[in-house]
């Protein structure tokens, strides 16, 4: 910074209030649109900074958001094609809402379904990232749009999210950022579970027979019910069991063993159970099966064997809502002791599973998305202020005529300390139009010069109070899930899948199994996923805001070129909007890892019968929630790091403690943009906030008849690319 040299100053006596400009501005620089009559002030004459390569630069950045969405439905509908073809190889079309497209061994089809939902959330954050970003060109204000909004005094938001700016955009632009959103919503309820294993539980027939039954191969002095059809029951006839008993197809186990096994939610391992009986000579056989409107094994419906007989798996509903099993007890033989079982070896068997119909309106919401996209690209709106660096160069290239005489203007933020309040405006800026003052000749009192603050404020101070305190909300109930979690215990230590040894554990680790049916469960499976979407909008927000104002104040510390959208002279260009890189990269691979975990720990799960012969019965198929407790435990980590590292980022200071915080608010922006004579050209080249040299009026109070005058020395700050100097703190400035 160089050193200053002052030129001498009119004294000039003031009554309390400044009563004229001390320095004018050239009526030629600047259009004030005050008196234009439009419903769309952006149609006013372009500025003249209106150039074809500006145009081409910008469009090439949202270019990149086009690749992504299109990236995104090629690979998609690459996706949606395949498994319609293995859907129509099993004999399924587009329009069955669930469809098989891999039967197999379990390990397969869950290696399968993850690196599925590994693709599926790689689309997912192509599809957020891109619209994200054109949401916010949407709603970025055009510099006709500011001079409009400044004649009222109204100020825009320039470089954050603000849905007062797109409130008040044109009705197509409207349309436009709600249809980007719009076509998010099911993406995030619905993608998650296009794709989905579906686990066979077996159902299996119970016969109880004489403890001699294995080496007796006289069965006439045996009391056998007449209609007892063992082949329909159990799949097979008493010598076919004998043999297949003698050739170590079924497992022998004690009693209690069995009652372990047999009590389970769900059968993988095993299908028919022989039960012997110490004393009786009776045989008995009947069918048990999954239940297709609870969850629950109960008697085959409509059977002839039904009456009398009970599963070896006896199910209670508790009025608590969990299943709880009891003893094995084999109807009808309580007054016999029960010996050993002997259970029949099945080889677990899922299927890869998806749904056609929600992949269709995905690929319908992202081609919707992708002509939004596209539309965006080619709107012809000119001098969009997309980043705190093109509100600089705008402002500094033609001077806003409303915020003359008021270089300390911030905007007014009750978070604030105290020390900082005196930054707040003479008379009301507002941001709503319906609260607007417009300005009046002669009734607009101008400006009180104002001193700088040293207060050395934290980032905090950037975020307005209101999302502040929401923010709070969301760490406390992040950190309050995370303490929950984290107490619970689970016996399911896995992540995205249920193996067959331990579906039997979905009771014991307390999860409900209600078939809600398909859509409904799968919302509520993805309610999680829109959840942490929410988060991650609110976060993006704090951080773009804190973010804004860091780099807004970087200015007051060390001359360099603006950041801009449309790059011209020394000026830098830029593809990111106000995070940056070594910010935005680690944030979005903090939320992409929670969407994927969340994924993992919450997710449709299918049971499907199979029969005595191994074949799938789909008409009798269970779908359900279920929740991993050791996945939602991962689940939480990157959510406890988005709060820790929040938490740190707005403990951090400012550089400067003499500029004030203008945060996203233009006419404090364009309050700052008031540079000396001599440098129009200050946008094009390297500029540093600070007291600049220009000729001001000294501030003269009359303190009463017969009292000497009060004079206080004023200067001014502005950008520049002039030399400057660290404001002094005894010194007023306008």
């Amino acid at each position: 910074m160089g050193k200053l040299c002052y030129p001498k100053t009119k004294n000039i006596t003031y009554n309390v209030r400044l009563l004229r400009s001390p320095f004018a501005h050239k009526n030629s620089q600047y259009q004030i649109i005050n008196e234009i009559e439009t419903s769309d002030p952006e149609s006013a004459p372009n500025s003249i900074n209106d150039r074809p390569e500006v145009r081409r630069k910008w469009i090439k950045g949202l270019r990149l958001c086009v690749l992504g969405v299109v990236l995104a439905f090629i690979a998609h509908l690459a996706l949606l094609l395949k498994l319609a073809a293995d859907s129509a190889a099993n004999g399924y079309g587009w329009s069955s809402l669930t469809s098989a497209v891999y039967k197999g061994d379990c390990d397969s089809a869950h290696q399968m379904a993850t690196g599925l939902h590994v693709l599926v959330n790689v689309i997912v954050l192509a599809l957020t990232g891109a619209s994200s970003y054109c949401c916010q060109i949407l709603s970025a204000p055009s510099r006709a749009r500011i001079d409009y909004a400044h004649s009222k005094r109204v100020w825009v938001s320039i470089g954050a999210s603000s849905f007062s700016n797109i409130w008040y955009a044109p009705l197509w632009r409207k349309v436009l950022w709600f249809l980007v959103w719009g076509t998010s919503i099911p993406v995030q309820l619905l993608y998650n579970s296009f794709v989905y294993v579906s686990i066979g539980a077996t159902d299996y027939g119970i016969m109880a027979a004489p403890s001699n039954f294995i080496n007796t191969t006289d069965f006439s002095d045996w009391s056998v019910p007449g209609d007892l059809e063992l082949d329909k029951v159990l799949g097979m006839n008493l010598e076919s069991i004998q043999e297949e008993i003698k050739n170590g197809s079924f497992e022998k186990m004690p009693y209690v063993t069995c009652t372990e096994f047999f009590s389970q939610g769900y059968q993988t391992d095993y299908g028919t159970l022989v039960a012997t009986l110490n004393t009786s000579k009776k045989i008995f056989a009947w069918p048990c099966q999954l239940g297709a409107s609870d969850g629950d094994l109960t008697m085959h419906p409509g059977s002839d064997y039904s009456n009398g007989y009970s599963c070896a798996l006896s199910t209670t509903f508790n009025s608590d809502g969990y299943y709880s099993y009891s003893n094995m007890l084999v109807a009808g033989s309580d007054e016999n002791e029960l010996g050993s079982c002997y259970a029949q070896k099945v080889s677990p068997a899922c299927q890869l599973g998806c749904s056609l119909p929600i992949g269709l309106v995905v690929l319908a919401c992202i081609c919707l998305k992708l002509l939004c996209v596209v539309i965006t690209a080619m709107e012809q709106r000119k001098e969009i202020i997309l980043t705190i660096g093109d509100a600089i160069a705008s402002f500094l290239r033609r001077t806003d005529p409303y915020t003359v005489n008021n270089c300390l203007m911030a905007r007014s933020n009750k978070g604030q300390p105290k020390t900082v309040l005196h930054f707040k405006n003479d008379y009301p800026w507002v941001s709503v139009f319906s609260k607007a003052v417009p300005f009046r000749a002669g009734q607009t009192p101008p400006p009180q010069p104002k001193r700088i603050s040293n207060t050395n404020t934290k980032w905090l101070y950037a975020v307005p109070r209101r999302l502040f305190g929401f923010l709070l909300i969301l760490k406390a109930v992040i950190i309050i899930a995370a303490i929950v979690i984290f107490a619970a215990s689970g016996s399911i230590s896995g992540m995205g899948e249920i193996s067959a040894e331990r579906v039997g554990a979905l009771h014991e680790s307390r999860m409900s199994f209600p078939d809600w049916g398909f859509f409904p469960t799968i919302l509520a499976v993805n309610l999680p996923q829109a959840a942490i979407t929410v988060i991650y909008a609110i976060y993006n927000n704090v951080l773009t805001r804190t973010l804004l104002c860091a780099e807004y104040n970087s200015y007051a510390v060390k001359r360099k070129p603006l950041r801009v959208s449309f790059p011209t002279g020394e000026q830098r260009g830029t593809y990111r909007l106000s995070i940056p890189y070594r910010y935005s990269i680690p944030f979005l691979a903090t939320f992409t890892t929670a969407h994927w975990l969340c994924s993992q720990a919450i997710y449709l799960i299918q049971f499907v019968p199979r029969d005595s012969s191994g074949d799938f019965i789909f008409d009798r198929q269970l779908n359900g929630l279920a929740v991993s407790p050791f996945g939602l435990k991962m689940m939480m980590i990157p959510m406890l790091l988005a709060v820790g590292g929040i938490i740190l980022l707005v403990q951090r200071r400012f550089k400067s403690t003499a500029m004030p915080l203008a945060m996203n608010c233009s006419a404090a922006i364009a309050a700052a943009c008031h540079p000396p004579p001599g440098d129009e050209l200050a946008a094009e080249k390297p500029v540093m906030w600070g007291e600049v040299n220009i000729e001001v009026a000294n501030l003269h109070t009359h303190m009463g008849e017969g009292l000497p005058d009060l004079k206080t020395e004023c200067r001014h700050c502005s950008f520049t690319s002039h030399d400057t100097r660290k404001p002094d703190p005894e010194v007023v400035y306008y």
